[in-house]
């Protein structure tokens, strides 16, 4: 091909990516998306409700939110949705397509503002095929909420670099608050905040100045309502929050796993050249590269993100979704490094593996079953929720037969069983669980899992059993009591 053929396409092309890569054609993508994935919601991939959903839902229905262990502004939309929408999944799940829509966005602008408008363009994409993210918006739960308010929190930071205006602190301060309300990991971002001010000679006298204040105040005013929601719950939620991270970790071999899982989810071709950036910083430092404010902000906001919070996942017992805060600088140093190194050949692969792993993901334990292969929990992270619509129709069925007895729930299901009962059209009182539950005495038809009814705690007499077997030949067993 001559060289003014290739001078012809590339005369061709290059307004198709600038359109591609500004923010219309950005913002068409980030739709396509979002749309795509509301759209999933009601498809039979969807997977079942999950307790930790059906534990959220309950929290807010019932106020029962302790914070800082639980930032009460997710059970509060959930219990929102459940009253205008419904309590249908997919009404309960709007939040994480729109959330994770909006970062993408805003990684986006993020991405332009530390480098240029293909780089936007590439966290985004990048950002929209993690399967991390697929499943946050298919699973609600307190990560999808707090990306992007994250991220927001990070462009205002990186705003501060150049820019003079106030306008930066308020959203610095009012994002920090937010996510407050959402998770308490949105309290890493404080400190690494200031250590990433505190190295760079751009901000040299900033105590002099009125941003940081600002920041503080807003912070602190936003943060008022949950501190006095604390207050009233005798700080109980800090006292377990502090007993839980302080508890000693009786198996750190267990956070391996942990890695593994982030990896695929978060994509291995990220992870790769993460662990390259990683192994490479005291080539980098030597060469001047922390003199550049994008590395020392991009840095600051990866690497010990990621290593708080996979640590705090095995401390807290919680997922591997506690690591998502350190995605949007990861992925934003990812991309800017591959396309100034001329390497963008990396990001179409990293995409590329992504969607597959994407696909295996909704696709995968269904395809496995077909084939008359079942796969193990560990390999069906929705495994929690299965087996619970089979209940529900049975509570539906028991009211039905007592009607004029109260029914509750109680025990580790009672989340669940409350959740597909209230689909159904009941109203039955959760016992046992959350802060505020009222535990008074009790009359009228309690379900409960079949080993606790069977232990005789209850003084109740068993009216009726429930015995599902889930596909990997687990077993769950409820009975319906009556208590005098």
């Amino acid at each position: 091909m001559s060289d003014r053929s290739l001078s012809a396409r590339s005369s061709v092309f290059a307004p198709m990516g600038a359109v591609l890569c500004g923010p219309w054609g950005v913002a068409l993508l980030v739709f396509l998306v979002t749309a795509g994935r509301l759209a999933l919601l009601s498809s039979p991939l969807a997977p079942p409700v999950t307790p930790g959903e059906a534990d959220l839902w309950v929290q807010g229905r019932a106020g029962a939110a302790l914070w800082p262990e639980t930032g009460p502004l997710l059970p509060w939309l959930l219990s929102l949705l459940s009253d205008t929408c419904g309590a249908d999944a997919p009404c309960l799940r709007l939040v994480g397509p729109v959330t994770h829509g909006a970062a993408m966005w805003f990684l986006y602008r993020l991405g332009t503002r530390l480098f240029d408008a293909p780089t936007g363009f590439w966290c985004a994409v990048l950002y929209a095929t993690m399967p991390l993210v697929l499943a946050g918006g298919l699973v609600v739960g307190p990560m999808a909420l707090l990306m992007p308010v994250w991220t927001v929190a990070l462009l205002a930071l990186a705003r501060t670099h150049v820019a003079r205006s106030r306008f930066d602190w308020v959203v610095l301060g009012a994002c920090v608050a937010l996510g407050l309300v959402i998770h308490p990991v949105m309290s890493l971002f404080v400190p690494l905040a200031v250590l990433y001010l505190a190295m760079s000679p751009e901000h040299a006298g900033l105590w002099r100045r009125p941003g940081p204040y600002v920041a503080l105040l807003i912070g602190l005013a936003g943060l008022l309502p949950a501190l006095m929601r604390a207050a009233s719950d005798q700080w109980a939620g800090v006292y377990q929050l502090v007993e839980a991270i302080t508890a000693p970790v009786a198996d750190p071999a267990a956070l391996w796993p942990t890695v593994a899982l982030g990896i695929v989810l978060g994509g291995p071709v990220v992870a790769g050249v993460l662990a390259v950036l990683l192994l490479r910083t005291p080539l980098l430092m030597r060469d001047g590269a922390w003199a550049d404010y994008r590395v020392r902000l991009l840095m600051i906001f990866s690497v010990p993100v990621l290593a708080a919070t996979l640590w705090l996942t095995l401390l807290l017992k919680d997922d591997v979704m506690l690591t998502a805060p350190a995605v949007p600088a990861a992925v934003a140093m990812v991309c800017g490094w591959l396309l100034v190194q001329g390497r963008g050949a990396w990001l179409v692969l990293a995409a590329g593996i992504n969607m597959a792993l994407c696909a295996a993901l909704l696709t995968g334990p269904d395809t496995a079953r077909r084939f008359g292969w079942v796969p193990p929990a560990v390999l069906d992270p929705e495994v929690g929720g299965r087996g619970f619509e089979a209940a529900g129709s049975w509570l539906r069925t028991l009211a039905e037969a007592y009607p004029d007895a109260p029914l509750a729930v109680a025990g580790e299901d009672a989340p669940l069983l409350a959740y597909h009962a209230a689909v159904r059209g009941l109203s039955p009182r959760v016992l046992g669980t959350g802060p505020r539950e009222d535990r008074g005495a009790f009359q009228g038809l309690l379900v409960m899992p079949a080993a606790l009814a069977e232990a005789g705690e209850t003084g109740a007499t068993i009216r009726a059993r429930l015995t599902v077997t889930l596909p990997d030949g687990r077993v769950r067993a409820w009975a319906a009591a009556m208590v005098p």
